[in-house]
């Protein structure tokens, strides 16, 4: 049976606030500045260079970036979480750009020289053709020969490893997720986590969203990819640090560029 949804809304218009940062305190400033040399070397980017974070959250890559040098602007549907990236970057020299958008409606034309998705930051939409509009978007924010890094969940591992419930604390919280696998959803599968917290002590809740994610597997994204007009660099990878995909590789990453 599929999993409710909270409201009529879409999710992604709702989840992404600073209750849901809080859930996800794990993916932090740390593992983003571990990433950002290997970033910086799959784009082929310099200090000075401008590089667009597209679904940039709370900023945690684009202040990593920065710290390198790089002039990063950081776009985002949610304000709760660009109002968290400006709090947490005033003091970086050439401190990240924040804009306000969707994705799908990138307002950039041949200004960066790199571009970056990451942690799942697409597949979000009921349609298959609003992702492609994402990758559409960054062609046309790059300037010719721009590199575009894309990382995104592991098909396969996402199926081997996926746990219908879970329980677990997180500091105060206690944290309750549902997930399945929605076979039958229109365009492809697609996972949905029905995620609950509530105070550990008193039993009060917290926050409660759902998420909702196409299963794309590794060749459909590269497909994604090509039929928004980007040329595929180098082998797939299993993570930014540039080991080798294979089946038990819990992430997808994948480098293309805008022709030249």
């Amino acid at each position: 049976m599929p999993l409710p949804l909270l409201r009529d809304e879409p999710w992604y218009a709702r989840t992404f606030d600073r209750a849901w940062l809080r859930l996800y305190a794990h993916r932090n400033d740390a593992e983003a500045r571990d990433d950002a040399p290997a970033v910086v070397r799959h784009l082929g980017v310099h200090p000075g260079q401008r590089v667009l974070d597209v679904a940039c959250g709370a900023g945690r890559y684009a202040r990593a970036l920065s710290s390198l040098g790089l002039r990063v602007t950081g776009v985002d549907l949610s304000a709760d979480l660009l109002t968290e990236a400006r709090e947490r970057s005033p003091l970086l020299p050439g401190a990240p750009q924040y804009v306000r958008g969707d994705a799908r409606h990138l307002p950039f034309s041949g200004q960066f020289q790199g571009a970056i998705s990451m942690f799942t930051s697409f597949g979000y939409f009921a349609a298959r053709e609003d992702d492609v509009a994402i990758f559409r978007g960054v062609r046309r924010a790059l300037v010719p020969g721009g590199r575009f890094l894309v990382d995104f969940l592991h098909a396969p591992h996402v199926r081997s490893t996926l746990e219908p419930t879970s329980s677990t604390r997180q500091g105060t919280l206690r944290i309750d997720v549902e997930r399945e696998i929605d076979e039958d959803a229109p365009e492809g599968p697609v996972v949905r986590k029905h995620v609950v917290a509530r105070d550990a002590g008193s039993g009060q809740l917290v926050a409660e969203f759902d998420e909702r994610v196409r299963l794309y597997l590794p060749a459909e994204v590269d497909a994604l990819l090509v039929e928004a007009d980007l040329e595929l660099v180098g082998d797939r990878m299993g993570h930014v640090d540039g080991r080798p995909l294979t089946d038990d590789a819990p992430r997808y990453v994948r480098i293309a560029r805008r022709p030249r």
